[in-house]
């Protein structure tokens, strides 16, 4: 009997401690490399994005440096484009005042461009009140000197007008006066031009 006893509990001590199925043991494992995965997914999601794009510059920013150095109170715009560049003008100029005037001289559709009914509308929602004078360059600076008269900042969008029409220096004498700044776009550089106020001056008179 005694040899009995000790074969059953040499059986039953081997039969308690007898390894469990290799899936019990792997799927507390398994599970854990679950968790590393969904908790490294989340981090990826979460991480913020970069907020270096924010800080370039954008596609007028050449124009608006040269204008932090500026103090003006009335702007004249030739050749309006989508309406973008009068906005970030706008919106540099108007940390000096906010009762800075636009003026714009554009065909506008009449020409296939921007619509001047949208245009309009446009500077609106940015809180600007422009006075616009649809039609050739020349008609618009005659009409601007004859209601308006001279302007602190004339910005001229393309070069080859005046390069095409010599005269339309001459009237842009007659909207300004000795401290107008005139800055014409050339070769994707905003370049300072001079005009003869003296010359115009002796011909209003």
């Amino acid at each position: 009997m005694p040899l009995l006893k000790l074969w059953n509990s040499l059986r039953g001590q081997a039969t308690n401690s007898a390894p469990s199925h290799p899936g019990d043991t792997q799927a507390p494992l398994e599970k854990s490399t679950e968790t590393n995965q969904s908790s490294t997914g989340r981090a990826v999601k979460s991480a913020p994005k970069s907020t270096f794009g924010i800080f370039r510059g954008g596609p007028h920013s050449p124009l608006q440096k040269r204008l932090r150095a500026l103090s003006v109170s009335s702007v004249l715009e030739i050749g309006v484009g989508d309406g973008s560049q009068a906005v970030a003008v706008m919106e540099t100029l108007s940390g000096q005042s906010d009762t800075i005037r636009y003026y714009g001289i554009d065909e506008f559709e009449m020409a296939g461009g921007v619509n001047l009914k949208e245009f309009h509308q446009h500077l609106r929602n940015h809180n600007i009140h422009p006075r616009l004078f649809p039609g050739s360059v020349d008609r618009g600076l005659m009409q601007i000197a004859h209601t308006v008269g001279a302007v602190d900042l004339v910005l001229v969008a393309d070069s080859g007008l005046l390069d095409e029409h010599p005269a339309i220096a001459g009237l842009l004498a007659r909207v300004s006066h000795p401290a107008t700044t005139v800055l014409v776009s050339r070769d994707e550089t905003w370049v300072s031009m001079q005009v003869s106020t003296m010359h115009a001056s002796r011909e209003a008179a």
